[in-house]
């Protein structure tokens, strides 16, 4: 049985990871239009080629990780090697050295796809952890908990401190403040992540890997539930995403108050913690399955209802965004908690165990999503007209209040639909534990 300290311990290892995470996220974008001055539309060409440079180097990892044979164990040593390199290159990319032109563009690809690099060289043995520490279904459903809830701790400091900390660090000079602000964030990183790497260990490593990295990729590709599994964390990290990394134009250009988006998101995020923690008693009770089906069609409800609710008064579209994110909470915690499902079933299926393999074309989606979704985003500000640091067009302003809910929701309802082919019920899932070759 897992203690709660080794929980703990666990579960702030996203807590580092989100200083990654959610900077991506919420910043990153606005970081490069509106204060190194980099065409929105490249932008999102920038999101996606690092994106296609995962696709090379997230399933290297995975199957890395799955072969990987040390003292500490498969997976934690990646926290170890990795902690730091992931802390100096977070500073780095939200540093604006004096470049210009073809300079500034290639600084910011170099700086962006090396910090994805090792986020992904730490976080995807990270998140394969779990099947390693138990095989005890509900222990995962709590790691994953803690995990989010964690991150989005995470996510609440993050969000509510960064602009002001910018502001005051930078003393009016905001390419200064943002250098500064993500140094801090990059000590903590690295700090939070060698915690972790101490607290947590692996007990089950037991099982044959697959004899070649093909093979543990031809075993996860045969996997039916795997490829539906992509397609609903694309949908939800392309789409469902999207109001994190557009409120701050939204708060700056729809309301005129730019200020505002750090209560704004913090409170989102504490109402996402709470959907966390509600999610513990649903899926104690309830399928994950039918918890993903049900969160979903109610997330894309409330989603189109902040389309009118943004033209309200604050404490109504604050209120409409507090419950788009406690749904928001239920539906990560649910994922998260799945993705531990496609690696046994994959062994279950194959006979061989490719936790990492399984673990990487999983993670390999949420980061295909988010840079689609920053590819998006990018493309639409561009062709709708959008000006940094100016007064918008209504139809710019028409378009950033749509990305805040109407175009999620369309990602909601998608992954809802999918949802209902989706063959790992928590039922079949006991079933392939009990019957996998590493289940006794």
């Amino acid at each position: 049985m897992l203690g709660r300290k080794e929980k703990l311990s666990f579960g702030i290892g996203d807590f580092a990871f989100a200083f990654t995470w959610a900077s991506v996220a919420l910043y990153l974008m606005y970081f490069y239009t509106d204060v190194f001055g980099i065409d929105p539309a490249l932008v999102g060409t920038l999101f996606l080629v690092a994106r296609l440079w995962d696709a090379v180097t997230d399933p290297v990892v995975g199957v890395l990780s799955d072969r990987t044979r040390t003292r500490f164990g498969r997976l934690r040593p990646y926290l170890l090697w990795f902690s730091l390199p992931l802390g100096i290159l977070l500073a780095l990319t939200f540093t604006t050295p004096e470049l210009t032109g073809t300079a500034k563009v290639v600084y910011a690809f170099a700086t962006y796809i090396a910090l994805m690099g090792f986020y992904t060289l730490a976080n995807i043995p990270y998140s394969a952890l779990p099947v390693s520490m138990t095989t005890d279904n509900q222990e995962r459903r709590d790691l994953s908990n803690v995990r989010v809830i964690c991150s989005y701790v995470a996510f609440v400091v993050i969000s509510y401190t960064t602009l002001p900390m910018v502001k005051t660090l930078g003393d009016g000079d905001d390419a200064l403040g943002f250098s500064l602000v993500f140094a801090l964030y990059g000590a903590i990183t690295c700090l939070v992540l060698l915690m972790t790497f101490k607290g947590v260990r692996e007990r089950h490593t037991e099982g044959d890997s697959a004899g070649s990295p093909i093979t543990s990729f031809k075993d996860v590709a045969r996997a039916k539930p795997f490829w539906l599994m992509f397609a609903i964390c694309t949908l939800i990290f392309t789409l469902m995403l999207m109001p994190d990394s557009v409120a701050i134009y939204f708060f700056k250009y729809y309301l005129g108050d730019e200020d505002g988006v750090s209560l704004f998101l913090a409170c989102g995020y504490m109402a996402l913690i709470g959907g966390v923690l509600l999610n513990q008693y649903v899926l104690s009770r309830f399928c994950k399955r039918q918890v993903m089906i049900w969160a979903n069609l109610a997330y894309a409800t409330v989603l189109c209802a902040f389309f009118v609710a943004a033209d309200m008064a604050a404490p109504v579209y604050f209120l409409v965004f507090m419950l788009i994110k406690l749904l928001a909470g239920i539906v990560a915690a649910t994922m998260w908690a799945m993705v531990g499902d496609i690696a046994d079933f994959v062994e279950y299926r194959s006979g061989r165990r490719a936790t990492g393999a399984s673990t990487s074309a999983v993670t390999f989606s949420h980061k295909f999503g988010m840079s689609v979704g920053g590819l998006l985003t990018g493309t639409l500000f561009s062709a709708f007209g959008y000006v940094p640091n100016a007064a918008q067009s209504e139809t710019v302003l028409t378009l950033i209040k749509s990305m805040m809910s109407l175009l999620p929701a369309l990602g909601a309802l998608g992954v809802a639909l999918l949802m209902v082919i989706y063959p790992l019920s928590d039922a079949a899932m006991t079933t392939i534990r009990q019957q996998k070759p590493t289940s006794n």
